[in-house]
């Protein structure tokens, strides 16, 4: 069912197009949130609140979609509609660089990080929370996009920074109000959506490794077909120099944790040049 979604041989192409402009999964979620202010109007604040948030009495009722349906209920704010906004085009660079299918995990593990530690907070003796809202998930996209291309250029209107010091600054911030209001277990959810966002990009750059449980021989020939470089085969043009579709091609197939130091910096040059323009 997954590869019927989301095939392998379009991870990094739109989902569609609209007038000329491709959309991509990050734009329809964005979509899907902004569309959650008009039903919230339309349904009522607890119609939505009862059979859409998150908490742990919802999961006792069996009601598991609010695992993820959590996020779509927005009151209409203008701050939310800002959030949609940046979850688009924030996620969408993202989603562009990783391919579909990496970024639709992205957004499963962001969706969850929240409920999996109320949950946990729940069995440990602190009742009584929940979740609910799309803020969260844009700024954990932002925290992914800033992990990923930590030099990128924010414009702030009166001033231009990169893109990690804006994150920086804003957890910070988020972290000092929490600790103001001793508000312990929001400052810990906070650390797990920043935490999942910030690890999940850098396993996907691999600069970091999951342990492994396999059998040595399995593991073995894991490690060896992993390694393996891209260059080893000569690319459609005849050079065994990796072009960035033969090395986007690999991600799809084995995570940019399985790419060689060269590939790497070819990439990364690419990148380069398409902030540059």
């Amino acid at each position: 069912m997954f590869d019927s979604w989301l095939p392998e041989s379009k991870d990094h192409l739109p989902l569609t197009w609209w007038k000329q402009h491709p959309i991509y999964l990050a734009a329809f979620v964005a979509l899907a949130g902004a569309a959650s202010m008009v039903v919230f109007a339309i349904l009522g604040v607890m119609p939505m609140v009862s059979w859409f948030s998150f908490s742990v009495g919802a999961l006792q009722e069996w009601k598991l979609w609010t695992l993820f349906t959590y996020a779509f209920v927005n009151a209409p704010d203008f701050w939310t509609l800002v959030s949609c906004y940046l979850l688009w085009r924030f996620g969408e660079a993202v989603e562009r660089h990783l391919g579909r299918r990496i970024f639709a995990q992205l957004l499963v593990l962001l969706l969850l990080s929240s409920p999996v530690m109320i949950t946990l907070l729940h069995l440990a003796g602190v009742r009584g929370m929940g979740a609910a809202g799309i803020r969260q998930l844009d700024f954990a996209v932002f925290v992914a996009f800033a992990t990923l291309y930590p030099r990128a250029q924010i414009n702030m209107i009166i001033v231009t920074i990169d893109a990690w010091v804006l994150a920086s600054i804003l957890v910070a911030i988020d972290a000092l109000q929490w600790i103001a209001f001793r508000q312990w277990t929001m400052l810990l959810l906070l650390a797990v959506n920043v935490g999942a966002a910030y690890l999940f990009i850098r396993y996907q750059k691999g600069e970091l490794s999951l342990p492994s449980f396999s059998f040595p021989k399995r593991a073995a020939k894991s490690t060896r077909a992993a390694a393996r470089p891209a260059t080893k085969q000569p690319n459609k043009k005849g050079s065994t120099t990796p072009t960035v579709d033969d090395i986007l091609d690999k991600i799809s197939h084995q995570g940019m944790q399985s790419l060689t130091p060269e590939e790497r910096r070819i990439l990364d040059q690419a990148s380069d040049q398409m902030n540059r323009r």
